[in-house]
């Protein structure tokens, strides 16, 4: 095999092995091996002293997004390919600089760990980063592979998915050190207690972990409406709000304390002025027969205020002599005339928030429209958390995309969450892996948090999750219906919840440290007198 085609196979080899996790389920232990084949690849390159490894890499980085993440093109394909590129090229952009670095090693005669230190780190700093950038889509961070494979990494109440993030790259890079040095010295004994002591603590905690006994019986609604042809199009609201309240019945009891619906079960609530919707105020009767339950659900509000004081944000829309504002949110109605409401806050680039828009507001009008709402929201700076009237549980709910932010996530038990709810609608891109992935993902925020979670999706999995991210019981795709069962609150904060990811944090220092070095070592020496 000539080496163009060899090192096109092990670059392709890296991108199906990076890929398989996010696609088929318990198969997140290949996220140890799978940046082996590129890795080698990149070493017979500085070996043969080489140039052009760049394509390689770019190879494999848009086969593994390709092949994950292809889905969104199925409600838009320029948005798809942006996303898939964009997402494609900072992973290239990582790997680029590493070389860089290791080259600048090498030419002073140094040794390669200290750029193979720096691209552990570098990766996961930039993971970090991705968190918070103007435009994020951290759906690919390598922690999150292990997100069907709940019982390897329980851990993550400790460090979060940042903590898989920095174990994937650590395993690999000791296996490769190890096989380059042909399974010999003590190399290949750290590599061994690396892979299999994080498992092996994993599943003590696992099989010990006791949830306090605090029951609550939840309900879960999944409509199954058809958010492309139905929901925002030909189906009218009253047959939806039918639909939502006829399977809530199905499951209620006297012991329900939680019926959940999915995200914009109904639209345009105005603030401060609930029950001029019609759907509010069948909610509202719905509740007050069922005074033991508390329902929680999404909707599309808008706020109006004057235009002064306040000033217009850049998700600010004028009518009038007024200002307003439309949200993605989550309300909660119980017996009492208090209305809990929360705004969205993580928003989907390209259909709920266009990036840059105060510098360039012309982008505005590229946004995508999914149905009711579109262009930039508004959002709130804190997690609001919905309380009950007996003070029987605290309620937090994320929204759709925010389910995927860790650290984001456990703003709401810091705010006294006791229960999780995640609402959704993950029917825009069909019968694809993403309501597959985005599902799994909730198992990972129960660990880090150690909330049970219920998962309502208008379309695609609902779920019940219990504190070890273990799926009590779920819906099927496509199929409308309810599920009922009973989570344990819980009052206790993880590590995870109290110090974030401080592991992104660490990583910055190590990636500078690393950096700092091969540039000292770039630096022409001086000539002694």
């Amino acid at each position: 095999m000539n080496s163009v085609r060899r090192n096109l196979v092990l670059s392709v080899l890296s991108g199906v092995l990076l890929s398989i996790p996010y696609l088929v389920p318990h198969t997140g232990l290949i996220m140890l091996f799978a940046f082996l084949p590129l890795l080698w690849m990149e070493h017979a390159f500085t070996v043969n002293k080489q140039r052009g490894c760049w394509k390689y890499y770019a190879v494999t980085f848009l086969i593994w997004n390709v092949l994950t993440v292809f889905w969104i093109s199925y409600i838009t394909v320029a948005g798809g390919i942006l996303a898939i590129l964009g997402n494609s090229f900072q992973m290239f952009a990582v790997f680029a600089i590493f070389r860089c670095v290791k080259k600048r090693l090498l030419l002073k005669g140094k040794r390669d760990v200290p750029a193979y230190v720096f691209l552990a780190a570098f990766w996961v700093a930039w993971e970090f980063f991705y968190f918070d950038a103007e435009i994020s889509f951290p759906w690919l961070v390598l922690g999150n592979g292990f997100a069907t494979n709940v019982s390897l990494v329980q851990w993550y109440e400790v460090t979060g998915s940042l903590g898989g993030s920095l174990w994937i790259w650590t395993v690999n890079l000791l296996l490769f050190y190890s096989l380059r040095d042909r399974l010999r010295g003590w190399i290949t004994v750290l590599s061994a207690m690396v892979l299999f002591v994080p498992i092996i603590l994993s599943l003590i905690r696992f099989y010990t972990y006791r949830e306090l006994v605090r029951p609550v019986e939840v309900v879960v609604v999944q409509p199954n409406i058809d958010p492309v042809n139905d929901k925002f199009r030909a189906m009218p609201q009253h047959q939806q709000d039918a639909k939502i309240l006829s399977l809530a019945l199905e499951q209620i009891s006297p012991n329900t304390t939680y019926v959940v619906a999915p995200e914009t079960s109904i639209p345009e609530v105005i603030l401060g002025n609930y029950y001029s919707a019609p759907s509010m105020i069948l909610y509202k009767q719905f509740v007050e027969e069922n005074p033991q339950t508390a329902f929680v659900f999404g909707a599309n509000t808008i706020g109006f205020y004057p235009p002064s004081p306040r000033k217009p944000t850049a998700s600010s829309r004028s009518f009038k002599d007024y200002w307003y504002e439309v949200y993605n949110s989550a309300i909660q109605l119980d017996t009492t005339d208090h209305v809990q409401v929360y705004h969205k806050s993580k928003l989907v680039v390209g259909s709920e928030k266009m990036p840059y828009i105060d510098k360039f507001p012309f982008i505005e009008k590229l946004s995508l429209n999914l149905g009711g709402i579109s262009g930039t929201l508004g959002t709130q700076s804190e997690r609001t958390v919905f309380t009950r009237k007996d003070n029987k549980a605290s309620i937090g709910v994320a929204i759709c995309y925010e389910s995927i932010y860790g650290e984001f996530f456990t703003e709401y038990v810091k705010n006294g969450a006791n229960i999780m709810a995640v609402i959704t609608n993950d029917g825009w891109w069909g019968n694809t892996p993403g309501y597959r992935q985005h599902v799994s993902y909730a198992s990972l925020r129960a660990i880090e948090t150690r909330r049970c979670i219920a998962h309502s999706a208008n379309t695609g999995i609902s779920a019940l999750i219990d504190q070890k991210g273990v799926r009590l019981v779920q819906t099927k795709w496509w199929v409308p219906g309810s599920i009922k069962g009973t989570l344990n609150l819980n009052d206790s904060l993880t590590p995870y919840v109290k110090y974030g990811d401080y592991l992104g944090w660490v990583s910055i220092v190590l990636m500078a440290v690393m950096g700092l070095y091969s540039l000292i070592c770039a630096l022409p020496l001086r000539r002694r007198a």
